[in-house]
């Protein structure tokens, strides 16, 4: 678990003497609630959530983050989850013609991946590879 390391590192920030930094805001995510305890021992006052390796979890809870911590308007859990079907339905399609099977289509590199989030969405998030 490198989590210790990397929350070590946003803690610093946090208490620099650089004001931005000062505010920085940041998501814990655990996979069951309490694990991280194990791990570190120094968290309390920290909100940790807990995602059950679930990533509708994961979708709900960064979309809350992005809307109350930054004022992002995003649209709802259930409307980021259908793009993201559409997107991976497209996606596939698109691996597939290029001569990707349908599981290599599902491991992609996360670069990789995210040039294809913003071709679909240049494309006008089409439900299908044409």
């Amino acid at each position: 678990m490198n989590m210790p390391f990397e929350y070590g590192i946003d803690v610093g920030f946090r208490r620099s003497e650089d004001s931005g930094l000062q505010q920085k805001k940041f998501l814990i995510f655990e996979r069951k609630p309490y694990d991280l305890k194990r791990a570190l021992s120094d968290i309390a006052g920290q909100d940790v959530v807990s995602h059950g390796d679930s990533f509708e979890a994961v979708i709900k809870h960064v979309r809350e983050f992005f809307r109350v911590e930054v004022g992002v308007n995003a649209p709802g859990p259930a409307r980021l989850e259908a793009d993201y079907a559409t997107f991976q339905g497209w996606m596939i399609e698109k691996k597939i013609a290029e001569g990707h099977a349908e599981a290599e289509a599902l491991k992609l590199p996360t670069r990789e991946r995210l040039d294809e989030m913003k071709a679909w969405v240049a494309q006008g998030k089409p439900s299908l590879f044409k």
